[in-house]
């Protein structure tokens, strides 16, 4: 049985069939044979009761004969010898037919051939001769003497006797047949149920050796691909392995998921390279955000150097200024951990995460490019979000990139408000929408269908990778990315993300951001 799952799926059918077949052949073989016994001992039933019919003939034709010899005797009316002679040729055709129903048991034909000698005995010396006698007046007396005699009572018993030993030897013949044939009977039955029974039992052992062997991986092959169809590359391919047609299957969609997680590291790598892009875009304002508190910093320090030389030293001036100086350090800190974190290269896991936090961490890091630019950002962020389950450095990255993109759009802009709008906002169906609306040149309409095709870029300088990553990113996520043009001009970019269970909602942000 070990070699019935490494067997090809034709082969298993083939297998089960062959073996409902069989059952069903052997079965019907034994019901046929049977079937035959029992025509056959119906067959000899039907000649034996032939034979005892024509015994029972016999036997009445020897009657006729005696009641008409006794009848002649006591009336002397010759019309009582039709009988006799009547039951004579009868008599005589039985003899024959039962010779011939009996030709192949050689016991019956002795038997017959007494009785044959026995009836024409009696005809012979008792019948005849009392017919003889009474014939003539004379020797009448002498014929009712012969019928009160022993001899012919003896030579009639001998007949009716030797007609009873082939009777009983004829009924014991037909109750052995009956037997035979109700033994056949029950067998041919019992086979018939147990073959029926053995077919459907055989039929389910199949089904339930197809079942696991076909039906059950192939469920499973199936829920395998909807995971790795979800982006679940964790999940194990089963029957990887196998000789048949679903082992060809498992080794189809184990290239498949080794595909999707070549797909997925060329795409982190892209996304990575996008981002270390992005930043070094942003290098300038960087540079100045964390000159900002080392500047301070070394201010402070030097305040604090100049209160420690006064006569006597000002040690509350000390404190204070120390504790600015740690100020602007974490300040320094958080800036570059945020740097660190786009630019790694392994993303964390995905979590859940407060989605208008990581919007405020972005907006922070681009602050001064945003005010190099002379944009003014606002923000519009709902404080009833549902926390998101996903990867936080993915999406702040797609954040990054319309932020960017939306600068860069403006920057060329000679006359006119330069604004840029950052909403978020619970989405119809319960999960998040993000909005990100400028007042830029905007796009062409017929450039809609194009914005997110890979190495498409209305940019002198541009690869074309932002936002074809941003919306792969996105739909990795389980949202969805579009564009629109802003009113009266610019660009409206937004994505959603599906719902997920709400946790806490983090505290509403709504207002301009501080520029200065």
């Amino acid at each position: 049985m070990s070699a019935f799952p490494k067997l090809q799926i034709l082969h298993k059918l083939m297998v089960a069939f062959a073996a409902v077949v069989a059952i069903i052949f052997v079965s019907s073989a034994i019901v046929y044979d049977r079937v035959r016994v029992i025509e056959a001992a119906k067959n000899l039933r039907v000649h034996t009761t032939d034979v005892l019919d024509t015994l029972d003939m016999a036997l009445e034709a020897m009657l006729d004969q005696e009641i008409g010899v006794l009848g002649y005797l006591l009336t002397g009316d010759q019309k009582f010898l039709e009988p006799y002679h009547k039951g004579g040729q009868v008599f005589g055709v039985a003899i024959r037919k039962l010779r011939d129903l009996t030709s192949d048991n050689r016991a019956q034909q002795s038997r017959l051939d007494e009785l044959n000698e026995l009836a024409t005995k009696w005809r012979s010396e008792v019948a005849e001769r009392k017919v003889a006698l009474m014939a003539n007046p004379k020797t009448r007396e002498e014929a009712h003497a012969l019928t009160a005699s022993e001899v012919s009572k003896t030579a009639m018993d001998l007949v009716r006797g030797k007609l009873d030993e082939i009777d009983t030897v004829e009924r014991d013949l037909l109750a052995k047949r009956d037997v035979v044939q109700k033994q056949a009977y029950a067998i041919a039955y019992a086979m018939t149920i147990l073959g029926g029974a053995a077919s459907l039992m055989t039929a389910v052992l199949m089904g339930v050796l197809l079942t696991r062997t076909i039906t059950m991986p192939i469920t499973r092959m199936t829920s395998t691909m909807a995971a790795l169809a979800r982006g679940d590359t964790s999940i194990e391919v089963p029957g990887v392995g196998r000789g048949d047609e679903i082992g060809a299957m498992a080794a189809a969609v184990q290239v498949f998921k080794e595909r999707i997680i070549e797909r997925e590291r060329t795409q982190a790598e892209l996304a990575h390279f996008n981002r270390i892009a992005t930043v070094g875009q942003l290098t300038a304002s960087i540079a100045h955000e964390v000159n900002q508190p080392i500047s301070a910093a070394v201010t402070n320090a030097e305040a604090a150097l100049r209160w420690l030389g006064a006569h006597p030293p000002n040690l509350d001036e000390v404190r204070q200024a120390l504790t600015w100086i740690a100020a602007d350090g974490k300040r320094a800190g958080d800036i570059i951990s945020r740097i660190r974190a786009l630019i790694r290269k392994a993303p964390p896991p995905r979590s859940r995460f407060d989605l208008n936090e990581a919007v405020l961490d972005v907006i922070a890091l681009v602050r001064n490019e945003v005010l190099r630019h002379r944009v003014s950002l606002q923000t519009q962020l709902a404080g009833d979000l549902p926390q998101i389950e996903g990867d936080r450095i993915q999406l702040q990255q797609v954040i990054l990139n319309l932020i960017v993109n939306a600068v860069e759009a403006m920057a060329s802009l000679d006359e006119g408000e330069r604004e840029l709008q950052i909403r978020t906002e619970a989405d119809a169906v319960g999960g998040v929408l993000v909005s990100a609306l400028d007042s830029g040149m905007g796009f062409e309409a017929s450039s809609v269908d194009h914005i997110f095709e890979a190495f498409y870029t209305t940019k002198p300088h541009g690869i074309g990778m932002g936002l074809a990553i941003c919306q792969s990113i996105v739909a990795a996520h389980g949202g969805r990315m579009w564009a629109t043009a802003n009113k009266p001009r610019g660009a409206i970019f937004q994505f959603t993300l599906p719902p997920k269970q709400a946790g806490a909602a983090s505290a509403e942000h709504d207002g301009q951001m501080p520029v200065g």
